[in-house]
């Protein structure tokens, strides 16, 4: 017969260590070590590549409260253009001002309703999974300026909307103004070649953006254009 003295301890009660203790030591094993270490590595992997491509785009609603709708933002691929790398929803999040002026914008507005464009058809660089990731976790100065500006409009109107109008003024000009042509053109009837001032600009050779600037977002002047 089994010894009752063998599996009680002096006190009367079980001597074996309790569930906790015995999970713990396992938990706490090199093995159990690895696999979590393995499934946090994992966990990480599918929400980096989820939310820094967000191509899932009802991803960022997991965590935030969105005031927005992506569709209004997110890339067109109706207007001839290639669809570019990286992050293409999920601007305004971080860009509330720009967002807001583009909803009050003829582009938004536009009676094509199919050809409407989102924030990556103009701005067609957007930020790369690298510098998504640089911006959230390395927090460059820069990305914190901006972040500042989207719940303080005065550092928004005095630094940041000089700063990113002027950077993306030289990358249109650079470009001789390829995100415009991808909408507008004859075949698509967005572009008008029996303008005077259509007709000027092609025989000189001068590029979309030094006519049509501050049509989607807040007046910045640009007084050195012709320098460009």
């Amino acid at each position: 017969m089994h010894d009752l003295g063998e599996s009680m301890g002096q006190d009367g009660l079980n001597s074996r260590p309790p569930v906790w203790a015995r999970l713990k030591g396992r938990i706490l094993s090199p093995l159990g070590i690895l696999l979590i270490v393995g499934m946090i590595l994992l966990s990480g992997s599918v929400l980096f590549v989820s939310h820094g491509t967000i191509e899932a785009r009802g991803f960022c609603n997991t965590c935030h409260t969105a005031y927005y709708d992506s569709g209004e933002y997110a890339f067109n691929d109706k207007v001839g253009m290639k669809k570019p790398a990286g992050i293409l929803t999920g601007c305004a999040e971080c860009h509330p001002q720009p967002y807001a002026e583009f909803k009050r914008s003829a582009h938004f507005a536009t009676q094509k309703a199919a050809r409407r464009p989102g924030c990556p058809n103009c701005h067609n660089e957007p930020h790369s999974i690298r510098d998504w990731y640089a911006y959230m976790y390395w927090q460059p100065a820069a990305w914190t300026k901006v972040q500042l500006a989207a719940h303080d409009d005065v550092v928004w109107e005095q630094e940041v909307r000089p700063d990113l109008a002027a950077k993306a003024r030289t990358k249109f000009a650079k470009s001789n103004s390829g995100a415009c042509h991808g909408c507008h053109s004859e075949a698509a009837k967005t572009w008008r070649a029996d303008i005077k001032a259509h007709k000027q600009a092609v025989q000189s050779g001068k590029t979309c953006i030094k006519c049509h600037f501050n049509l989607v977002h807040g007046e910045v002047p640009w007084p050195d254009k012709d320098k460009q």
